[in-house]
């Protein structure tokens, strides 16, 4: 659940929510952990510089002729996708965005 974001190249789009109850008396008698997506907005229009979940990136890196076959994904790649090239100032003008960080998709999806 990472993308790349205006200040960081690996950033969560994550986050947790901790209920923790206590006893009358003040001990720990249990706890709830909630994960939500942060800003769901981000998913669907990334802002200008930015880009979307890393996964989807390396995933159409690394794929094989077979797995593309099989999946339909036959001469597509990132920029047949608008999710995951919109990420410009034009909102959708088709600027797909390399990593900073110095990562290689394909080479991220294949230790995966």
């Amino acid at each position: 659940g990472n993308a790349r974001t205006l200040r960081n190249d690996n950033s969560s789009r994550f986050g947790k929510y901790i209920d923790i109850k206590f006893t009358p008396s003040g001990q720990l008698a249990g706890a709830k952990i909630d994960t939500y997506l942060l800003e769901k907005v981000r998913l669907i229009r990334p802002s200008s510089g930015e880009r979307n979940y890393h996964i989807f990136y390396q995933f159409l890196e690394a794929i094989t002729a077979e797995e593309r076959n099989y999946l339909g994904l036959d001469g597509l790649g990132v920029e047949n996708f608008k999710l995951l090239n919109c990420g410009d100032s034009g909102g959708g003008g088709g600027v797909t965005l390399d990593r900073r960080d110095g990562v290689v998709d394909g080479e991220m999806h294949m230790e995966m």
